[in-house]
């Protein structure tokens, strides 16, 4: 390996450690293809064997994500960018199921929420999964390398990854092969092209970033919020500012590089639909109850399921306080208007309160603005120790919270697949689970558990899996 020099990420023993703890909790905790992850698959599917996108013989009877057409046909209501990330993951399944033994997995998968499988549909299926893990990593090293140009220590930057991940819901949604963990991300490595255009602006890396939020838009029609903060970061220049024409033509370069993608979605949806429309559910409206209501209401708040994050969102804002006092807009101000922007775009959507979800996953977005409230506040400074001390307690409220829903040691509301309010919870505190039912909560949440031949103890026999929906 003479001459080969790894990225700055993975020179650090402390960044490698962050990165190898989320790989295990993935590999441990994986859930399969869960919520929006069986749609694309099952077009994808059609697509290959079928030739065709009408999917009523190919979603296995899972119905998440599919919508009827006008034509009566069963469709994918997602757009068109997560079959481009599927496709090659999907395709490598298939190979597998092609060159491994026909004797291997000749019974099929008991995969939820399907139920079982033929062999082929496991493997690419795990691959799909697998590629999403693999996203999960690279958003963030992406993010790690973002933070060391901005001059963050080694140490502070591997803390600020394993809080990102752990504290937030990526915890759970780096998981289930939903579309959330490619838009987590592209929008890492929006974050990274961001620091290197401040550290010399160019037009290419502009066209890039614009390149990288309609990629996202693509993927999540939400993440055209993510457009606001690079406009944002593209103004506020760094250490080579350059003058007010050439930070037009970035800007217009920015918003070629954004629309590039997206006549793929008109053309797309009247493909897939017959018509133009995006057949998401619930409805917009523009209401001063956002973002406060994504944010604090007691139904999936952000700040009350993931705490650790509203440590995160205090660093930032302070860092920008900071910035506005000394009337130098930077990083802080680029984050927390990041922040505010995906916060308010999906409080504005009826649907923000994520009923069919665990905890409040729409704030994905928005986890390389807080990476950077991270960064602000484990910096050296007064209390530095008791902030420390806050932020692994509020994590691991948060963990705690995750494991009692996906061990099923919390039963959920009729009717729902998780639990939806702090409340929910209760029973864990006035009847703590001994050490024989967090064991068997660990086998029903662990899917490798389970395929290694883990024994179910008698209170875990017909235990139910939750299946994670949208």
């Amino acid at each position: 390996m003479r001459g080969v020099r790894l990225p700055a990420p993975l020179r650090s023993a402390w960044i490698v450690l962050a990165l190898a703890l989320a790989g295990l909790h993935m590999a441990v905790f994986d859930r399969g293809l869960g919520g929006d992850g069986w749609a694309p698959f099952a077009a994808l599917e059609s697509l290959a064997d079928d030739g065709d996108l009408d999917l009523e013989n190919n979603n296995h009877g899972v119905l998440n994500g599919l919508v009827p057409t006008a034509t009566g046909h069963l469709a994918m209501q997602y757009p068109p960018g997560v079959l481009l990330l599927d496709a090659l993951p999907f395709a490598a399944g298939r190979v597998l199921d092609r060159l491994l033994p026909a004797s291997i997995l000749d019974q099929g998968v008991d995969l939820p929420p399907a139920g079982r499988v033929p062999r082929g549909v496991f493997f690419s299926t795990a691959c799909i999964i697998l590629a999403r893990n693999l996203a999960v990593l690279v958003g963030l090293t992406a993010l790690a390398s973002a933070l060391l140009r901005l001059g963050v220590s080694v140490r502070r930057t591997a803390a600020a990854l394993a809080l990102t991940f752990f504290g937030g819901p990526l915890v759970f949604y780096s998981l289930i092969g939903m579309t959330h963990a490619p838009v987590f991300a592209l929008a890492a490595l929006l974050l990274l092209a961001l620091v290197r255009y401040r550290e010399a602006p160019a037009g290419a890396l502009a066209h890039q970033a614009g390149l990288l939020v309609g990629a996202a838009t693509l993927v999540r029609l939400g993440s055209v919020a993510l457009l606001l903060p690079a406009g944002a970061a593209l103004l506020i220049q760094g250490a080579a500012p350059t003058g007010g024409p050439a930070r037009r033509r970035h800007l217009l370069t920015l918003g070629a590089g954004f629309a590039l993608p997206l006549p793929l979605l008109p053309l797309w949806s009247r493909i897939n639909l017959g018509t133009l429309g995006a057949p998401y559910g619930g409805e917009w409206r523009l209401t001063l109850a956002s973002p406060w209501n994504i944010l604090f209401s007691p139904h999936h708040g952000l700040f009350l399921f993931h705490p650790a994050l509203a440590l995160a969102a205090l660093g930032l804002l302070a860092l920008a306080a900071r910035e506005i006092r000394a009337r130098r807009p930077g990083w802080g101000t680029v984050g927390a208007l990041w922040f505010l922007a995906v916060a308010t775009l999906y409080g504005w959507w009826s649907e923000w309160a994520n009923v069919g979800g665990f905890g409040q996953r729409f704030l994905i977005d928005a986890l390389p603005a807080l990476a950077l409230g991270f960064a602000a506040f484990l910096e050296v400074g007064r209390l530095r120790a008791l902030r420390t001390v806050l932020g692994v307690a509020a994590t691991l409220f948060g963990l705690v919270l995750f494991f009692a829903s996906v061990g099923g040691l919390v039963p959920p509301p009729a009717g729902l697949p998780w639990p939806q309010r702090l409340s929910d919870y209760a029973g864990l505190v006035r009847s703590p689970p001994g050490a024989g039912e967090i064991g068997a909560a660990l086998r029903r949440s662990s899917f490798l558990l389970r395929a290694l031949g883990a024994r179910d103890s008698p209170g875990s026999q017909g235990a139910v899996i939750p299946s994670p929906n949208p």
